[in-house]
This record gives C-alpha cells, structure tokens and sequence, in this order.
C-alpha cells in the first residue's frame, strides 16, 4: 500500500466513523416535516449548483492549454475572472435584496450557462466574456442562496437551532459532490474532448435553475430601496457595524489563504513528492483524500457546534487551519508532514464552512444580506489577484507564509469578533411564488 491508500483508508475510516456517530442527514433536535421538506430541497438546490462549479474547476486551465494559450495569457484570463467577481459581482449581488433572491438565483443560472457556452470557441475574446461572465456568477453562487435559505428559513418561523444543521448537511454533502464531479468530469472529458465537463455543467445549471424557478417563494432584503441606495446601504452597514466588519475581515483572511492554498497545493506536493522518491502525484486520488478530509470537518462541526460558542469555534479552527500550513511555510520537512498537514487544514476547511455560514446568518442585517456578503468577498478577491499576478516571482515557501500571516490575522479577528445570540429576525418580506 502507498502513502495515498493509508491515508484514504484511515481517513475514511474516520469518516465513516464520525458520520455514523453524527448522521448529517439527521438535525440535532427535533425537526417538524415542513422543516424537513425545506432544507431538503434548500440543499438539493445547492448540491446540484455546486456540481455545477466543480465539473468545471479542473479543466478550465487545461482547456485554455488546448486551444494554444500561454500560462501568460491564461493566467490574465484567470485574474479577469476573479477582478470580476470583485467588481461586477459584488454590484449585481446586491440585487438580491432589493429585486429579489429567488430572481437573482435564476440569474446565476443564466449567467453561469453562458460561461459554459462560450467555452467552445477558441477566440481568445469569447474566452475572457466567459471569465468575466463565470466571475459574476461565482459570486452569486457563494451568497445569494444562502441568504435566500437564512431569509426563508427564518420567514417561515423555523427554530433557529435548526440552521446549523442545514449549513452542516449542505458542506457535508459538498464534499461528496466534489469527488462526484470529479469522477464525472473525468469520464466526460476522457471520452468526449475537454468540453464536456462544461456541458455536463450546464446540464446541472439547467436542472437546478429550473428547481429554483418552480418550487422556490421570493424573498427580498429591501425591496423599496433602488439599487445604488441598496449597494450605499450594505457598505454602510460594513463600515459601521463593528462585528459585521469583523466577521467579513475574518472570511477574507480565511478564504484568501484557502484559494492560494487551490492554486498551491499541487505545485508543492508534486516537487516534495520527487524529493522523496516518489515520482508523480495521483491528482486525482489526493483530491479525494482531500474532500475526505473536508467530510470529516463538517462532521465535527455538527458535533461540536451545540456544545461550543461560535467565536471559540472559529478561533479554534483558524488556528488548526494554520497548523495545517506549517509545514509548508517552514519548508524541507518532507512529504509525509506536508502531505499530512495539507489534509488537516483541509479538515478545517470542512468545519469552517458551516461555522461561517451560521456566524453570517448572526451577524448580517436581513435587508442587507445578500450586499454585505457580496461586499466580503471583495478583499477576498483582491488578495487572490496579487498573489496570482506575482505567483511566477514568488517561491512556495514565502506564499505559504503568506497565507499563515494571513491566518494569524485571522485568528486574531475572531477573538475579537461579538456573535449576537441566535434569535428569529423578523421583517422579512416575503412573496409566494407564482
């Protein structure tokens, strides 16, 4: 047996373990049928929409390499996607509070379909609207929903010790997703060229926006207020509102480090992987070892997270999480400590996801839900953009001490962070579908 299959095997093993103790799929406390109803469909949505974004992850590069393009040229390609998932996504995820939620879902869909479209044209031009197109909808597809779901689920009365139990069910079942399109991508692209992962793509975009269009009811943040007073609104809130401020300032370090840490990874385990003898990595296998690891935290967290309070939550897995990089940023401590503490911090992304989405539905105004959220990923965006644009002249020991300066900044933010107590928010326009 390799490194990878003990890994795998007790690392699933642990999985296995901890999820028979926690079942995901089961809240922890007493749930009525209508509740159940909702999150099912709530996180159905969300699975199939996410399938949609990991069958497409990773073959984007490998196509733009097909069709003959410089790791210069697409590395501009990559930092257009992401300028415009800062810019433009954060002024049309405002829409969701004030034209509605479920419409701005919808939009996503068409949005993201687009992208795909453009991914059979070799015109380089063709190939940055789909960047800027999919940047867009990435952002809409890492808020709105959720403040659909917190917006719905509060409107609708239900407890709110219910909600972590849908953010935990829905990053669980993320992970196997991920593996999911993994296999599928891989079949697809195999089989019918390095388009079809983007076709099996759409295909999952269609299913879902039709899902939102037929079953989901409108909820709006502020719906009387016009679109650049909404965006005014939001950045106020940011501004003035301590524990908002802090709680996005803290997403942003987090998540900053977890996207260079996407960009990273393979680059460094692939040279450590050679020192040691080792020959090439199974991108493949450790992708899988990787979403394990991610299972397991979403696990922990629904163990931990009635027992616990949020903030030492979040410090606790920032911390972890920087543990995980160690290794990395000191540098020459071989494959199996770094291999190790990249699944650790793997396991941390796994609990942090859940944790941040209840720590979100605490702490951001329900007029504002969808802006403010689009706003935090505005450093987000901004620290993977220079880091991408500087990635050639930097070694992967100073990034990955990057991205640990990064977590302690986090760490930090979170000690200081006020979670307001859990209650049920009220003045939440709601509509029935039509």
């Amino acid at each position: 047996m390799s490194v990878y299959d003990y890994a795998f095997a007790g690392l699933g093993s642990l999985c296995a373990f901890l999820a028979y103790k926690t079942n995901p799929l089961k809240s922890g406390t007493e749930a009525p049928l209508d509740f159940t109803k909702f999150q099912r469909n709530y996180v159905f949505v969300f699975l199939v929409m996410m399938m949609s974004d990991w069958l497409q992850g990773p073959y984007v590069y490998a196509l733009y390499e097909y069709y003959g393009y410089s790791p210069e040229d697409i590395g501009k390609l990559f930092i257009a996607g992401f300028g415009s998932s800062m810019v433009f996504g954060t002024m049309v995820g405002s829409f969701g509070d004030s034209i509605g939620r479920r419409k701005t879902c919808i939009l996503f869909g068409f949005l993201y379909i687009a992208s795909c479209v453009t991914k059979h044209f070799s015109n380089y031009y063709i190939l940055m609207l789909g960047r800027l197109l999919g940047g867009v909808a990435t952002s809409l597809l890492f808020s709105v929903f959720e403040a659909w779901m917190v917006s719905e689920h509060f409107s609708r009365n239900f407890d709110p010790s219910l909600l972590g139990g849908t953010f935990s069910l829905a990053y669980f079942g993320n992970s196997i997703v991920a593996i999911t399109a993994g296999l599928v991508g891989g079949f697809a692209a195999d089989n019918f060229g390095l388009v079809a992962p983007f076709d099996c793509s759409a295909a999952m975009l269609i299913l879902g926006t039709f899902v939102v269009s037929t079953t989901w009811n409108e909820n709006y943040g502020n719906a009387s207020k016009p679109f650049v007073e909404q965006l005014q609104k939001g950045f106020s809130v940011v501004i003035n509102q301590k524990e908002v401020a802090v709680a996005g300032a803290a997403q942003s370090m987090f998540e900053g480090a977890m996207y260079t840490f996407v960009f990273m990874w393979t680059p460094a385990m692939g040279s450590a992987a050679k020192a040691a003898g080792l020959g090439e990595i199974p991108h493949g296998y450790i992708f899988a070892i990787f979403m394990v690891s991610c299972m397991i935290g979403s696990c922990l967290f629904k163990y931990l997270s009635s027992s616990f309070d949020p903030k030492m939550l979040l410090t606790g897995v920032i911390i972890v999480a920087a543990l995980g990089l160690a290794p990395a940023a000191v540098g020459g401590m071989g494959f199996v400590p770094l291999f190790a503490g990249f699944c650790l911090f793997e396991g941390s992304v796994g609990f942090y996801w859940p944790l941040i989405g209840e720590i979100r539905s605490a702490v951001i105004p329900e007029e504002t839900r969808s802006t403010v959220m689009n706003f935090f990923r505005v450093p987000l965006n901004l620290i993977v953009v220079v880091v991408l644009y500087h990635i050639g002249d930097l070694s992967q020991v100073f990034v990955f001490r990057f991205c640990v300066c990064l977590l302690c900044m986090a760490t930090y933010l979170a000690t200081v962070l006020h979670i307001p107590a859990k209650t049920k928010q009220a003045d939440v326009e709601f509509e029935p579908s039509g």
